[in-house]
């Protein structure tokens, strides 16, 4: 008996000591996600630089580094043609966070809505998206550096905010419409969206009862938007519109709720936008873009750029931009996951 009772202290005390040890390791990898350069929806400027603007379909708590970057000449020293003639390089460090509001504790008045709320600051400046242009993107594809002319070096700051109604549709989120803002440094704009997204279009080629089925989806959207003047972008169109189609290739999952969640995916989309930017003579700059992304688990990675149209020459004006983004919320949950399985396998021991 004396024995057993040993045993079972020593337990304990083994219990005791790897709470603080997994506590601590759970800390430290939750301080080093908000530190990872990472992204939820993409904050501006993106969505005129060519990133992906749909609607976060499920809920989430992003934080992450997000670049644009904005040259007047191209490595041929063309000039784009536009009021804005200095380097921009938006560094945007971002938390984000989307919440699909299917109860709200005494009603289901908010069933089927979401709210989305992004805010990123910048230290403005050549780098790092001068490296990763010329560096990387451009050797790839053998393309002459893009000079830096006069690059703005400030902190600028934006704010995103959006509200989306969801349409279920074979019981899964798929129809949104909805508005939002964004304000800050850089410029103002409120605007209206709506569209598609992740609609099967393919049956499953394999299932999974824990990670969900594999098939192809599509997404659309258009979006009008009305903007104003900020400290960075002087003159800047007073409406512009969007349409942005897209294709992805992933294995998914679907919550009780409708939510459609990838276990992976890889999306290319495409967009047309009539611009923000004018040149000297109040014309607007209209831009066609692609973006493409992939994602595994927790993490996404986006980058974008608008060569399309002249995919072998062109990469001047807004024309390059990356975001990389880890989703704390399922983050968090791998962490709970390997919190308990310690104490499991102890208990059945």
């Amino acid at each position: 008996m004396k024995q057993d009772m040993v045993i079972e202290r020593e337990r304990e005390l083994q219990m005791t000591r790897r709470r603080p040890t997994l506590i601590g390791g759970a800390l430290l990898l939750f301080v080093g996600i908000l530190s990872t350069p990472a992204w939820s929806e993409n904050p501006a400027p993106s969505v005129h630089w060519g990133s992906t603007a749909f609607p976060d379909q499920y809920s989430t708590i992003t934080s992450g580094l997000t670049l644009n970057r904005f040259t007047p000449v191209d490595g041929l020293g063309n000039k784009y043609d536009s009021t804005v003639g200095n380097t921009l390089g938006f560094n945007l460090i971002t938390l984000s966070w989307s919440k699909h509001w299917d109860y709200s504790g005494t009603s289901w008045l908010w069933k089927n809505w979401s709210t989305n709320l992004t805010a990123g600051i910048s230290p403005t400046s050549d780098e790092p998206s001068q490296y990763f242009q010329n560096k990387v993107v451009h050797q790839l594809r053998q393309l002459p550096s893009v000079p830096t002319v006069d690059p703005r070096k400030e902190t600028d700051v934006m704010i995103d905010g959006s509200v989306t109604r969801w349409i279920p549709l074979f019981d899964r989120k798929v129809v949104f419409a909805g508005g939002g803002f964004s304000v800050g440094t850089i410029y103002q704009q409120g605007f209206l969206r709506g569209g598609i997204r992740r609609l099967q279009i393919t049956p499953s080629v394999w299932h999974s009862e824990k990670w969900g089925d594999i098939n192809v989806r599509v997404s659309a959207m258009g979006r009008i938007s009305y903007q104003s003047n900020g400290a960075v972008l002087h003159s800047v169109r007073s409406t512009a519109g969007l349409v942005q189609p897209a294709i992805a290739i992933g294995q998914y999952r679907t919550t009780t709720t409708g939510e459609t969640i990838p276990t992976w995916e890889i999306e290319l989309a495409l967009m047309w936008d009539s611009g923000i930017f004018v040149n000297t003579t109040g014309q607007s700059q209209k831009q066609f873009a692609w973006s493409l992304a992939a994602s595994a688990g927790p993490i996404r990675f986006e980058t974008w750029n608008d060569s399309m149209g002249h995919l072998s020459e062109r990469d001047y004006g807004p024309s390059y931009g990356a975001a990389l983004t880890v989703d704390v919320l399922r983050a968090w949950n791998i962490i709970q996951e390997f919190r308990t399985t310690p104490t499991t396998s102890l208990s059945v021991s």
